[in-house]
């Protein structure tokens, strides 16, 4: 049995939980269908603790692309360990990066509100990456009309005289007015940090802005860390209006 020796080279691998890898100068020897053993260790928190399979990719010769996984909940951070390939040990520091990953169901929002109208809805949320996210009780975002840019550019286009600086002024003007305003968010249950793996049922209390005109379509972006969730509203009629006939 061939001895091991100790490799100088350290082995510095970066990435997400799901897959580690670094370039190395690592002698695979001549027969490029045939890869020697290898055996990975790292010093994880006990918890996190799990089977690590190291893959070798043959770059060029004298060259290699190493990769490894890590369990998915895995908190970011240096960690140390050994590797061992063919007859050499290598120390390894694998440097875990940081994964902001909330999930929401379902995953786009359709709802029928009027101007004004508080509306209160149910999502759940679940924290699939390795730090946890403070969800706050008081958010926002806006709602824009879905044929607001057509009709905004169509309205700067047929201006009549208007030229240059006053043409772009009255397309901004036009691209003002279809935006309807702020949906106000207050998330009554379910706010509060969100680990790791953890699930939150949330109910979300809305307040629509004043200015959604009926019979339109708004569509609206909730910004939640990573996530950018689409959230689609018909406009009806506000139902403390009476149609004068």
């Amino acid at each position: 049995m061939a001895s091991l020796e100790t490799s100088q080279t350290v082995l510095s691998f970066r990435g997400l939980p799901d897959g580690l890898e670094c370039i190395a100068p690592i002698e695979l020897g001549a027969n490029r269908n045939l890869n020697p053993a290898v055996d990975l260790s790292l010093e994880l928190p006990e918890s996190r603790a799990g089977e690590t399979s190291l893959r070798i990719f043959r770059l060029s010769p004298g060259l290699a692309r190493l990769w490894f996984s890590l369990p998915p909940y895995t908190p970011p951070g240096a960690y140390n360990g050994r590797a061992r390939i063919g007859t050499s040990n290598f120390h390894v520091v694998a440097s875990v990066d940081a994964n902001e990953r909330l999930v929401l169901s379902p995953p786009q929002l359709n709802l029928m509100a009027s101007a004004s109208a508080k509306i209160t809805t149910n999502l759940t949320l679940a924290n699939a990456g390795n730090i946890a996210c403070d969800i706050r009780r008081m958010q926002a975002f806006g709602l824009f009309d879905v044929e607001g840019a057509e009709r905004a550019v169509g309205a700067a286009l047929r201006g009549a005289g208007a030229q240059g600086r006053d043409k772009l002024d009255r397309l901004m003007d036009s691209f003002a007015a279809e935006h309807a305003g702020m949906v106000k968010v207050v998330v009554e249950d379910g706010n509060g940090l969100i680990a790791p793996g953890e699930i939150h049922e949330l109910r979300l209390r809305l307040t629509f802005p004043e200015h959604m005109k009926p019979d339109r379509t708004y569509t609206g972006t909730w910004v939640l860390f990573n996530l950018a969730y689409q959230i689609r509203v018909i406009a009806e009629p506000r139902k403390d209006v009476k149609e004068v006939k």
